[in-house]
């Protein structure tokens, strides 16, 4: 018997043998049964993320399925082409709905409930309240959101209002308290805003090319782009499907007189189309902008969403691509910052402003500890009663290592 499994194909079954029809009368089988529970929700996603290491940034399709995926990427690309504007304040960009984004709803309603829901949890907790409303004042301060006017005109038929909730994570250096927007919520029987959106083909480098570059220089230097999605700016006639509710007044209820109305003027992050639309818009920067065309391709084939590393054979040259790479970015609008260096010579010679504050920091999401240039592979032993062939298998699915 054969059976397919995400290994391949196994084979199943008892191999007859010459002798056993020539010389056995009687034939005795033996049968194992054993009780087997089902993976629970947790166990599943540690599984698929093990098996989908070594294909990380690829889907994979066959046939007639490859084949419309490629028209249909070929056409968003076409699109994007076709939109982008570059202005004095940086890139503006357009989504790509799906043909039938007509039937968008609204989610006034499901907004207002997650609102209420926020501030009820929020409350309680005075300091992460006033932070969640200053993320939204410094938002509006930087032109990242904009507020909606009453004049009830929107230069796009479509409406849409994205929920919103915190996410706290005190051990990040840079960020602590996020507000993440909810584009894939949507009232039962309804799409979501995502549902409307083509997600867009992936442009990302593989990523053990990038571990294995990373290794084969004797300099290397990271960095990141400081909320890299929020730096591309969406076209006017797009912003009303990323209007949201907010308070005015912290101390009292989101009642209506209490609400204030507002639209991103930015990529959101929640969006499935934001990578690539990040993505695309860098590589176009680096086509059409950049003359220095063999740094262009260094930066495109090191970039992975908002992560570069930047390799050199010498202090010199990793310095000065460094710098080079910054200015690029800035050209974008675009601050890239974090910078860290294997050697200290070369970290001193970086303004203070854009270096990381620790020498320990994650190269796609392995540890790094840049004075020893040494990375570490994160093992958490799972505490079980029992050693079985099932905790062993879950223990190695929840190690995170690219290169295997």
């Amino acid at each position: 018997m054969v059976i397919p499994s995400k290994l391949g194909y196994l084979l199943s079954g008892r191999q007859e043998r010459s002798s056993d029809k020539k010389h056995s009368l009687r034939k005795s089988e033996n049968f194992h049964i054993a009780r087997i529970s089902a993976l629970d929700a947790e166990e599943v996603d540690e599984w698929d993320r093990y098996w989908s290491l070594d294909s990380s940034g690829i889907e994979e399709y066959g046939g007639t399925k490859c084949e419309e995926k490629a028209q249909v990427n070929a056409k968003i690309m076409q699109y994007f082409n076709d939109t982008i504007e570059k202005r004095h304040d940086g890139y503006y960009v357009r989504l790509p709905f799906k043909e039938n984004c007509d039937t968008l709803p609204t989610n006034k309603t499901l907004a207002y409930r997650r609102l209420i829901s926020a501030w009820n949890m929020l409350k309680s907790n005075e300091d992460l309240l006033h932070q969640y409303h200053k993320v939204f004042e410094e938002q509006l301060e930087k032109g990242i959101i904009e507020e909606v006017p009453n004049t009830g005109e929107s230069p796009s038929p479509l409406v849409h209002y994205l929920p919103h909730q915190p996410v706290v994570t005190p051990q990040k250096q840079t960020t602590k308290l996020r507000v993440v927007f909810d584009a894939s919520s949507h009232l039962k029987g309804s799409p979501s805003l995502n549902d409307a959106l083509h997600q867009g083909p992936l442009i990302l480098p593989e990523l053990y090319g990038m571990l294995l570059r990373f290794r084969m220089k004797p300099h290397v230097v990271i960095s990141d782009v400081e909320k890299a999605f929020l730096q591309v700016r969406l076209h006017e006639q797009d912003r009303d499907v990323t209007r949201c509710f907010w308070i005015k007044d912290t101390a009292l209820p989101p009642e209506k007189d209490n609400i204030v109305t507002y639209r991103f003027t930015r990529v959101t992050f929640g969006l499935n189309v934001s990578p690539f639309l990040l993505a695309a818009t860098i590589r176009y920067h680096l086509n059409h902008e950049v003359k220095d065309q063999k740094l262009a391709c260094e930066i495109g084939e090191n970039l992975y969403v908002d992560n570069l590393i930047l390799t050199g054979n010498s202090e010199e040259e990793i310095l000065e691509k460094s710098l080079a790479t910054r200015e690029v970015f800035l050209q974008m609008n675009m601050n890239l910052r974090e910078f860290l260096a294997n050697d200290g010579s070369v970290q001193e010679k970086f303004p203070s402003e854009i270096c990381a504050s620790k020498a320990t920091q994650k190269v796609l999401g392995i540890p790094w500890d840049a004075n020893n240039d040494t990375m570490s592979i994160e093992c958490k032993f799972i505490d079980t009663p029992k050693i079985t062939k099932r905790a062993i298998a879950r223990q190695i699915a929840s190690i995170y290592d690219p290169l295997g």
